[in-house]
């Protein structure tokens, strides 16, 4: 083998220590050289630095077309003056909010469920009339999946740029539906994704006070991301937790003021409060009537409801529509929920390591499981809240790139994303049906307890 520079008597480090090769023609046909593990990964890498930064621009471009593309219905709908699905409940709440008018009448099944906080902001861009108020969401809302990607690479990998392009298009291709969804209808799933997201870079990066300030704004738009503020005072985020709790009182009380006199934000908090926080019983979930029973909610209190109850599973269609495996009581359902609740954070805390066991790579596990578990025990979590598994789904497929280029096998994780993939899928050919039956919420089920089970290998390992 020529050497091409130093003594020629020493060989090169890939070839200290053994024999010297034999010329390719004197080698056996019937024994072939064997390609070792080395020259197989270099060659993974080498191809993947190839193509990485012409990936990166493609998706970008990829992104902002979908961007555009998604966005450009219901802008066009408001420039005709057809605002549509939730965009037109934002700008008839706004404009009674600037008004002084009542935002939750006293009746059953409130038009808007959300806090007096999200009708507030909202307040600001009606200002500029219904089309720009539409394009100021739909701008908030491809912001936010732009920055939901970018963070979950960044907290998945440590970097942004030049990764393999399956880290992007794995998670937001399953999430299309959801996405899209986003967009039609006008929901803030990705904006309280980012939000959350943020958070934990910022916790990552030692700024708890704004880790904590951040997901105080997402449950100011919509309530159950407060669940997170659990997960910060277990972890002992003093300062994050205090900084939430401060923060929410703020959107609360303090932003209101603004547009309405004490006594009427003292009312709306506590119309809210009492209608949608603690509004549930046989027959609703906070004010959605039949619907927080129906296929559309997937959290645990909506699917043990309809599996456990004979409840309406269809507040759309057909209403006697049932699909119950068994006819308990309203009580027993619910001890049977409390139960399987405890038993999900029972398992993410013998999932989740100890302190001085924590790294990078094990945090990125463990706030994926926190979003799963937050949106599964939400007394109502509708189906396009699911966009979250964005995140766990990207953690998940770096964990399997990385084992893939160091060939450490990970087949455990890889059929656990596969099933989760699986029956997520089932929405499409059945979205009704398999809706019922809670397939997104078996989903996220599954890709918790595949990410759990990871997590808790890592621990052993990292004891051992």
């Amino acid at each position: 083998m020529p050497i091409e520079s130093g003594d020629p008597t020493v060989l090169p480090p890939t070839q200290a220590g053994r024999a010297p090769a034999p010329p390719v023609g004197d080698q056996d046909p019937a024994h072939p050289p064997r390609v070792g593990p080395s020259f197989t990964r270099q060659t993974w890498l080498d191809t993947l630095q190839a193509w990485q930064p012409r990936a990166d621009r493609r998706i970008l471009a990829a992104l902002v077309v979908a961007m555009l593309l998604l966005a450009a219905t219901p802008v066009a709908n408001a420039v005709r003056g057809r605002c549509q699905y939730d965009y037109n409940l934002w700008y008839v709440t706004a404009q009674d909010y600037l008004h002084h008018r009542p935002i939750y009448p006293h009746i059953v099944g409130f038009p808007f469920n959300y806090p007096p906080s999200a009708a507030a902001m909202l307040a600001v861009p009606v200002l500029l009339g219904k089309a720009m108020f539409v394009l100021v969401l739909t701008a908030v809302n491809s912001a936010a999946w732009f920055a939901s990607v970018v963070l979950t690479v960044w907290l998945a990998t440590g970097r942004v740029t030049r990764q393999h392009p399956l880290l992007v298009l794995l998670p937001n291709l399953a999430m299309a539906y959801w996405i899209r969804d986003t967009y039609k209808l006008g929901q803030p799933a990705l904006v309280l994704l980012a939000l959350v997201l943020g958070a934990a870079v910022c916790l990552r990066r030692r700024r708890p006070t704004l880790a904590g300030a951040l997901i105080a704004t997402a449950a100011a738009i919509k309530a159950y991301p407060v669940l997170a503020v659990g997960y910060l005072a277990y972890r002992r985020h003093w300062r994050a937790t205090a900084a939430a709790l401060v923060a929410l009182a703020g959107w609360l009380f303090v932003l209101p003021l603004a547009f309405r006199p004490p006594d009427t934000v003292f009312d709306d908090l506590t119309a809210w409060t009492q209608g949608v926080v603690l509004k549930y019983d046989a027959r609703s979930i906070s004010q959605r009537g039949t619907q927080g029973y129906s296929f559309r909610n997937q959290s645990i209190v909506g699917v043990a409801n309809r599996l456990l109850r004979p409840v309406s599973a269809d507040s759309e269609g057909d209403s006697a529509w049932t699909v119950n495996l068994a006819s308990l009581g309203f009580g027993t359902v619910n001890l049977v929920i409390l139960a399987s609740m405890l038993g999900l954070g029972l398992f993410f805390l013998w999932c989740t390591p100890r302190d001085p066991l924590r790294t990078s790579g094990s945090d990125a596990i463990e706030w994926a499981m926190l979003l799963l578990l937050v949106v599964m025990v939400a007394p109502l979590s509708l189906d396009y809240s699911y966009v979250w598994l964005l995140y766990p789904l990207g953690v998940a497929t770096a964990l399997l790139l990385e084992a893939a280029q160091e060939f450490r096998p990970r087949r455990g994780l890889l059929w656990w994303v596969a099933a989760s993939l699986l029956v997520h899928a089932l929405t499409l050919p059945m979205h009704h049906a398999a809706g019922a039956y809670g397939n997104i919420f078996f989903s996220g089920l599954i890709l918790f307890v595949g990410l759990g089970l990871t997590l808790r290998q890592m621990t052993v390992g990292q004891q051992a």
